[in-house]
């Protein structure tokens, strides 16, 4: 039950005035919880009679009411007990729970309220005079139970999924550290190299690029000496004596 409470530090309806002490916005030591039941008892004797509801949503009102004024009179302790924190915890989510439940009420009552104020309201229908029929297409006159059928179907069947076309993406058929590992085995056979011929079995310009990165790594380690006389000329690749001593 919602209705107004009048006290020296709050005027109001009683759920709003528990969510204010919830938040700290009012002072619960400062609400005498007698003119409060005195203000209910006065409330339900005007109504002549008070239903079983109703006064159960007071009385928890009310004691959650005295409950939080009773916490705040008491001395403070530094260590709160876990049993209390745990009671303080099922106080505020109850008190949350009957502020949200008197919120829809009220906003169910206003509803309630304009659909009566608005139930004697009937819309106006009104068909085309005579002389405008003609002109005003008839959207149904060609639909059939088939059409609407194949326009559900088209609307409701899910999308393909778009196929993306991954021919132009060349495949890499070796890695670099395969790559690596194989320049470096016959490297170490040959001692001396072209890089054309380090390339003679490649089987597409990928594996040419990976070998290229392979002879770079190479040279990184120490591992070869890259000699080229002119400009786009033959690439020399010789196997160092120090590299294959470290290895």
């Amino acid at each position: 039950m919602t209705y107004a409470v009048k006290l020296d530090v709050f005027e109001g309806p009683l759920d709003l005035l528990l969510h204010l002490i919830s938040k700290e916005r009012v002072n619960v030591a400062e609400v005498c919880i007698a003119d409060v039941t005195e203000e209910y008892l006065r409330a339900t004797a005007a109504l002549g009679e008070v239903d079983l509801e109703t006064a159960s949503s007071f009385l928890v009102l009310a004691a959650t009411l005295l409950e939080l004024k009773s916490l705040k009179l008491l001395p403070s302790r530094t260590a709160v007990d876990p049993d209390l924190r745990l009671l303080l915890e099922e106080r505020d989510r109850l008190l949350h729970r009957l502020v949200v439940y008197a919120t829809f009420k009220q906003a169910a009552i206003r509803l309630g309220a304009r659909l009566a104020e608005n139930a004697g309201y009937h819309p106006r229908y009104a068909e085309l005079p005579e002389d405008l029929a003609p002109s005003a297409p008839d959207v149904f006159r060609s639909l059939t139970a088939e059409k609407l059928a194949r326009a559900a179907v088209r609307a409701l069947t899910p999308p393909e999924r778009p196929v993306v076309d991954t021919s132009h993406i060349t495949r890499i058929t070796v890695s670099l550290e395969e790559m690596v590992i194989r320049l470096k085995a016959r490297l170490e056979n040959e001692k001396l190299s072209s890089f054309r011929q380090l390339c003679s079995s490649a089987r597409d310009r990928v594996e040419v690029v990976t070998a290229l990165l392979a002879v770079l790594e190479l040279f990184k380690d120490h591992a070869v000496d890259v000699e080229q006389e002119s400009p786009f000329g033959e690439i020399a690749v010789r196997w160092t004596p120090r590299a294959h001593g470290a290895a």
